[in-house]
């Protein structure tokens, strides 16, 4: 009888099997969508476009730079997808651009701190908050913090990376 018991423990059939909650092992290591990226794919995907990427800024990116060109700043138009460098690269944050002004100001939707934005980018006047007639020309991508080295960059037009279209 002391063989049998040992046996069952041994090949894991003496008592019921453990259950574990929460996530499995693979879903609590996959990487969870960033919200700036699921919007952009949710609009190409309605447009038609069918890909997958694994959620990140740069899986969409390289999607894109594969099956779409880079365009300049100053021939986007809207459906382009703009991506930003929030600091570590040219796959810190995406937005889709809705339109486009005749000065170059581009007006783009975007998902950042929980909501779905509107915001604005002017390549051509990068630095600029606003025009003379007070317009935004460039929404704040960060905010201002006391201890930001001086060249830290806050403007969408700073952060301006790349345009991508898919055609």
């Amino acid at each position: 009888m002391r063989l049998l018991v040992v046996v069952l423990l041994l090949l894991g059939c003496a008592g019921p099997p453990r259950r574990v909650k929460g996530p499995s092992r693979a879903a609590r290591h996959r990487p969870r969508p960033a919200p700036a990226v699921a919007l952009v794919e949710r609009v190409l995907r309605e447009r038609g476009f069918r890909f997958g990427t694994d959620g990140s800024v740069g899986a969409l990116r390289g999607y894109l730079a594969d099956n779409g060109r880079v365009v300049p700043a100053a021939q986007a138009r809207p459906g382009d997808v703009v991506f930003f460098d929030l600091g570590g690269g040219c796959e810190g944050h995406v937005g889709l651009a809705e339109n486009v002004d005749p000065d170059g100001r581009i007006t783009f939707r975007e998902a950042r701190d929980g909501q779905v934005r509107t915001s604005y980018l002017h390549a051509a006047e990068p630095c600029a908050r606003r025009d003379g007639q007070g317009r935004i020309l460039n929404t704040f991508l960060r905010p201002k913090r006391p201890d930001d080295p001086p060249a830290t960059r806050y403007f969408a037009g700073e952060m301006l990376c790349a345009v991508l279209r898919l055609e």
